[in-house]
């Protein structure tokens, strides 16, 4: 079974998603990422490719931590 292409969010402007739009993006890419290493030999994407989804995981992952780390907590009253 051949693996599919590479999400295309993996070239996404990330900063301009909400959350619910980063973490979907992130299971998108994270499966992809999944499937990839998992993937035979002749299946496998280049290690370039791999790269770019990685380093665009990497990337959401900072920005859903920025974006909860700019919320405030609820305070108890």
């Amino acid at each position: 079974m051949s693996l599919p292409s590479p999400p295309a969010s993996i070239h996404a402007d990330f900063s301009a998603m909400n959350a619910k739009q980063l973490r979907l993006a992130q299971e998108e890419i994270w499966e992809w990422i999944s499937a990839a290493e998992s993937a035979s030999y002749d299946d496998a994407p280049d290690d370039d490719v791999l790269d770019v989804a990685r380093e665009a995981l990497n990337e959401v992952i900072a920005e859903r931590r920025a974006l909860h780390g700019d919320e405030t907590a609820p305070r108890g009253g």
